[in-house]
């Protein structure tokens, strides 16, 4: 491909997942500000290089990721999924955990009340721009995409920040409900159910085949027909619906199925999120972020991947990462205006800074959270076993579903209700109580995401509909309409994660169960006419489903069956074996090894000795020589 060919492939439209969607941003004269990153070694000197020997910060100055599906395109996202997928996780993993500042477009809205109308069809559900990264809410524990504090949003009582781990098996397990359900519903396979087609049908899905073990329940979404004559079809919220014409074309301004010309619905499954009466928040991990960082980092991404519905049929387009997208995720930033090199003009928020997250950069957040592994269960004792049979005598695993089955993939399927998804990950971390060393402890299982595997979803405890658990659990919004169901936690890392509820307003297990109420009476009456010494067992099994750092746990990395004190990584000791990525990358990180600290005191430093090549620094579309945070090769004049 020559210069003036690349060139022109790059500044077009991108009308899919195979075109390079280039990062942007367009600030004349704007000052390069100090960046965040600590890159530097004990030898450096701390005010041109700023230093940190626990290797654990950010390293790399910020360049705008650059999108596309050909793998010879050195540095892009789709050359570092299939040749450095353990360097696309953690630049991923930098997306999360990065401090961004006015420079890079954040807090263009900041103070301003943003998001959805709540049912008043005025009031705004929350405030923009309030945080400058994704990690100052998800922060337990640190560095991972874990739990976190309670906002404000919805309603002054707030909601609480869920954490991620396991988020790509939930996304693909939320595609796979939406095609069952479809199964069911959409009897003529046109794509969609039409008004009397499947009325009195009840969606009904299992949570496990007949050839995989464990405890079966069948979770009902409700019914496809409109039975209770509010207009709209009677499935659980967690299914957001689309009306759609007589051709299946989605009509975007239809709310019921009374509206003119509509025909029926077709809808998505919105697993993420506590939900709200329009759904839950976002079907996919990719939509989930790029309306996180316009909502509240104030950065908005131009991304044809969400915003372009080709079909007209709610579906966008397919990430690189292999996800469905629907429109329902499109960005701010559409793309209408653009310049002649194809640069977005839109700035909805009119901070002077252009394409302030581009589809790259969406590529590699979704990247990492797609394959962030999933929480674990500490030692199994007695008293936890005990609490675990009880959980299912008192009912609670009738909504807290145990396990869930992902099908192998299986595109080609003429029937589309079963072109599942596989595991599309590229690894797996189980991690597991080890009664030998006494602690938990994880190994890397390396997997082929182009094989879309079968595999099985070992103690989420959800089943990811909404429930209405009473009175104590409704909650009043800002305008005075009141939420009365809302999903269901997953009990996965539960030990780890106070405070409960949507609200946060739990601050024990003990105390969140005995607040439910409504469709979990039962459960909570026989809670409480347990035993002390029951109702403890019950606790100590909920406490024993952790979270874990997971660049800290001790892991077996190279699958040779043991853990080892020194870890050999490029010919240095790099101590405990653990799942650092930089150990894993293509060219694997070198540690500077033992240094004098300011006290004189021996100390081993992680600081890298090779940055900018472990991290790519050098490829093509990751090179930024003048330090402007776009790669040189996105503009006929680097630096303009």
């Amino acid at each position: 491909m020559n210069a003036r060919d690349l060139a022109r492939r790059s500044f077009a439209t991108a009308a899919s997942v195979g075109l390079l969607l280039f990062a942007a941003s367009w600030s004349a004269g704007r000052d390069l500000v100090p960046s965040p990153e600590r890159p530097g070694g004990s030898g450096d000197d701390p005010i041109r290089r700023p230093k940190d020997l626990t290797g654990m910060s950010i390293k790399c100055p910020r360049v705008r990721a650059v999108s596309s599906a050909d793998t010879a395109e050195e540095g892009a996202t789709g050359y570092l999924f299939a040749r450095d997928p353990w360097m696309a996780w953690a630049r991923g993993r930098e997306m999360f955990l990065r401090e961004f500042s006015a420079a890079d477009g954040a807090f263009g809205e900041a103070g301003k009340l943003g998001g959805q109308v709540l049912e008043d069809q005025a009031t705004k559900m929350m405030n923009r721009d309030h945080v400058s990264s994704c990690a100052m809410c998800h922060n337990v524990p640190f560095r991972d995409a874990g739990a976190g504090v309670t906002i404000q949003k919805n309603s002054g009582s707030g909601r609480n920040t869920t954490h991620a781990f396991g988020a790509g098996l939930q996304e693909t397990l939320g595609w796979q409900l939406r095609l069952k359900i479809l199964e069911r519903g959409d009897i003529n396979r046109d794509g969609w159910i039409g008004k009397g087609e499947a009325d009195r049908v009840r969606a009904i899905v299992d949570n496990l085949p007949a050839a995989v073990g464990g405890e079966r329940v069948s979770v009902d979404f409700g019914t496809f027909g409109d039975l209770d004559g509010n207009g709209k079809p009677d499935l659980n919220p967690v299914c957001f619906i689309h009306y759609v014409d007589h051709e299946g074309k989605r009509i975007s301004w239809a709310r019921g199925l009374g509206e003119p010309g509509v025909a029926g619905y077709t809808f998505e499954v919105q697993l993420f999120g506590w939900g709200h009466r329009k759904g839950a928040v976002a079907p996919t991990l990719r939509a989930f972020s790029a309306n996180a960082f316009d909502m509240h980092a104030g950065l908005q991404a131009y991304d044809p991947i969400l915003s372009e519905e080709p079909n007209g049929d709610s579906l966008a387009h397919v990430s690189l990462a292999g996800m469905p997208q629907f429109i329902s995720g499109r960005t701010r930033d559409r793309g209408v205006v653009k310049d002649d090199r194809g640069v977005s003009r839109e700035d909805p928020d009119r901070d002077g800074v252009l394409e302030e997250i581009t589809s790259g950069d969406l590529d590699l957040i979704e990247w990492y959270q797609l394959n962030h592994p999933s929480p674990a269960e500490k030692e199994r004792t007695a008293q936890r076993e005990r609490g675990r049979r009880l959980i299912t005598t008192a009912g609670c695993t009738s909504c807290h579903v145990p396990d869930w089955h992902l099908e192998a993939g299986d595109p080609g399927n003429p029937d589309y209700t079963r072109r599942y998804l596989g595991d599309r990950r590229f690894f797996d971390m189980p991690v597991a109580w080890n009664p030998e060393t006494a602690r938990l402890e994880g190994r890397i299982e390396r997997r082929d995401p182009a094989a879309r595997a079968a595999f099985t979803i070992r103690g989420v405890y959800s089943d990811f509909a909404h429930h209405d658990l009473g009175p104590a659990f409704h909650q009043m919004q800002y305008d005075g309409s009141v939420l009365k169901k809302f999903r269901t936690a997953p009990l996965w890392g539960a030990g780890s994660t106070a405070p409960y509820g949507h609200d946060g307003a739990s601050l024990d297990l003990d105390d969140v169960i005995r607040r439910h109420g409504g469709e979990a009476a039962a459960s909570t009456q026989f809670y409480a006419a347990l035993p002390e010494g029951d109702r403890e067992a019950v606790l100590a099994f909920l406490r024993g489903l952790v979270l874990y750092g997971v660049d800290t746990i001790p892991c077996d990395v190279n699958a040779d069956g043991r853990i080892e004190p020194h870890f050999q990584v490029a010919g240095m000791d790099t101590g405990l074996e653990r799942c650092n990525p930089e150990w894993l990358f293509r060219i694997p990180g070198r540690i500077e090894g033992m240094v004098l600290n300011p006290d004189g005191v021996r100390v081993q430093s992680f600081a890298l000795t090779n940055v900018e090549e472990a991290y790519g620094g050098r490829l093509k579309w990751l090179r930024d020589d003048d330090g402007d945070g776009f790669p040189d090769a996105r503009f006929a004049t680097p630096g303009k």
